[in-house]
């Protein structure tokens, strides 16, 4: 066996760099996965603001109204006239589906509802549901007056102030308007099983759209011709 000098042993270097980058390496990791984790989470939200946006939007743009063989008891509506049968409101739903691809959708609850502005008085303005319909569970909005306030979504018994009140001059247009509630349950893909958490965490996420009713029914209602739902102007669509 060959044996270095003491002095020797002293300057010798070689393996440093190896010891270095094991004690670096768990942080490098860690840093790493987290921000593959943020990137992942930075687009789970922006694939549900596209979702709530589109549930609105598509509801909001419905033209013509559902056969009566479709579903429907109802009378044909007239020309101009538009509504919604359970295959409509289940399409709007499954595109929906579709945008959150590749993640997860069972636990993406979904509401869709038409909200009425009406004016009573020239100076009061108030907004009450006409219909909503749910999917995965989520909560639906009641049949009364939603109350004026700014919480943060998703709030299904409220309404920003600007649409039922003067704001800045504006005076709140009347008339039905969509509103589309989302909510999501995010659980990360790396679950950080080192730091021993008992269960993967989740974060709920939330959003909620509006889209004013877009067709020449006057005023642009969307009638109520689902099988699921609820229908606070019942018998009437």
């Amino acid at each position: 066996m060959i044996k270095l000098p003491a002095k020797r042993l002293q300057r010798n270097e070689s393996g440093i760099a190896a010891v270095e980058f094991a004690l670096i390496l768990p942080l490098m990791l860690m840093i790493y996965m987290g921000l593959v984790e943020l990137s992942r989470g930075m687009r789970a939200a922006q694939k549900l603001d596209l979702v709530a946006h589109t549930l609105a939007d598509l509801t909001a743009q419905k033209l013509d109204c559902p056969n009566p063989a479709a579903g429907s008891s109802a009378t044909t509506c007239a020309k101009g006239q538009a509504g919604l049968s359970e295959t409509d409101i289940s399409s709007i739903f499954s595109a929906a589906n579709t945008l959150m691809a590749p993640l997860p959708v069972a636990n993406l609850k979904m509401t869709i509802s038409e909200i009425n502005i009406t004016s009573p008085s020239p100076s009061n303005w108030q907004a009450k549901t006409n219909w909503t319909v749910t999917r995965n569970g989520a909560t639906a909005r009641p049949c009364q007056v939603l109350s004026p306030s700014n919480p943060p979504p998703v709030s299904v018994t409220t309404i920003p102030p600007s649409y039922v009140q003067v704001t800045n001059g504006v005076t709140p247009p009347v008339g039905p308007l969509i509103i589309a509630d989302v909510v999501y349950q995010y659980s990360p893909g790396v679950h950080f099983e080192f730091f021993k958490w008992g269960s993967p965490p989740t974060w709920t996420m939330q959003r909620t759209t509006y889209s004013p009713v877009r067709n020449t029914y006057v005023p642009p209602h969307i009638q109520y011709f689902m099988t699921s739902g609820t229908n606070c102007n019942s018998p009437t669509p």
